[in-house]
C-alpha cells in the first residue's frame, strides 16, 4: 500500500514538472524568449532566381529564400557537391559566399568582402 501510494505521488509530481515545462515551452515560443536574434542586420524575404558558381563544374541552381546585408539562405534541391566557399550571382550581382550552415535543401551564407 505504501509503495502504490508512493508510485501515486512520483507520476502527480512527474505530471505537474511535465505540464509546468510544456507551459514555459509554449510560452517561450509565443513571445520569443529564449531565441535570441544572432545576426548583425535582419533578414528580409525574397525569391529571387540565383546561381551558385563553383570554381569547378557547373553552375547550380538555387532561390534566395531571405537575405541581409551580411548574408542570405538558399534553397537547393541538394546540398552535396556544394563547396564552403562559392560566388552567388543574384541578377547582375556576384556575391562571394561562405556557407554558414547547411540543411538537407537549404544552406546559410555569410557575404565575404574582399
Amino acid at each position: 500500500m505504501a509503495e502504490d501510494a508512493a508510485e501515486g505521488a512520483s507520476s502527480l509530481a512527474a505530471g505537474t514538472w511535465s505540464e509546468r515545462c510544456h507551459a514555459e515551452i509554449s510560452a517561450a515560443s509565443r513571445t520569443g524568449a529564449g531565441f535570441a536574434e544572432k545576426r548583425s542586420s535582419p533578414r528580409y524575404p525574397a525569391s529571387s532566381a540565383a546561381l551558385i558558381r563553383t570554381e569547378f563544374g557547373s553552375p547550380v541552381s538555387c532561390t534566395l529564400v531571405d537575405r541581409s546585408e551580411g548574408g542570405a539562405r538558399l534553397k537547393v534541391l541538394s546540398v552535396l557537391g556544394i563547396p564552403e566557399t562559392f560566388v552567388l550571382c543574384v541578377g547582375a550581382e556576384q556575391l562571394r559566399a561562405r556557407v554558414a550552415w547547411r540543411s538537407p535543401s537549404e544552406i546559410g551564407v555569410a557575404f565575404v568582402v574582399e
